[in-house]
């Protein structure tokens, strides 16, 4: 997987329908590999321009973890989306061991469905200050959860610049995050 640049960020917050049918063209062969181009193209008749927005944009660069993933896996998603990461992650009798840049981290899991979101907040710790992940908040009430990594650095050039926008398009993982 690849980072979103500045003007797919930009497309993000300030996108229009002639800048979502471009999206769309630039990224039609990763859209095709994921199996969703038809669903984009009934989202028009259900969605307006900036609810399709954030949804295609997930589709390309979001991580998506379904509450039943095992955690090893979840890990492993999102270091796909991270270039340049040396991730590793093995099960342990007490949880998972992760390994970021060669330094290993235990998480200690409780072998129920609150996993996934122990795994999400522990790996999201274990990232900063380099990296942060955050959840779409359209994906919230389901039981599919899409999200994006992005450096640090980049969320907070997103925040200064789009306060309302990014407070409304994604949610802060925190100790309350959980699948509904």
């Amino acid at each position: 997987m690849q980072m979103p640049d500045k003007s797919d960020l930009t497309f993000l917050f300030e996108g229009d329908r002639q800048q979502l049918k471009e999206f769309v063209e630039k990224y039609e062969e990763t859209l095709q590999k994921v199996g969703v181009i038809g669903d984009i193209e009934e989202m028009a008749n259900d969605y307006t321009v900036e609810e399709q927005i954030p949804i295609v944009f997930s589709f390309v660069f979001g991580v998506t973890v379904d509450w039943r993933e095992y955690d090893d896996e979840i890990v492993r998603l999102f270091d796909e989306n991270m270039p340049g990461e040396t991730v590793e992650v093995e099960t342990t009798d007490d949880g998972l061991l992760v390994s970021y840049n060669g330094t290993p981290h235990p998480v200690r899991l409780s072998f129920s469905p609150k996993d996934r979101y122990i795994t999400i907040r522990a790996f999201n710790a274990i990232i900063k200050p380099k990296y942060e992940i955050r959840l779409f908040e359209g994906s919230y009430m389901s039981d599919t959860h899409d999200f994006l990594v992005l450096p640090k650095a980049t969320w907070e050039e997103l925040e200064a610049k789009y306060p309302a926008q990014v407070a409304e398009t994604f949610r802060v993982i925190d100790e309350a995050l959980d699948f509904p």
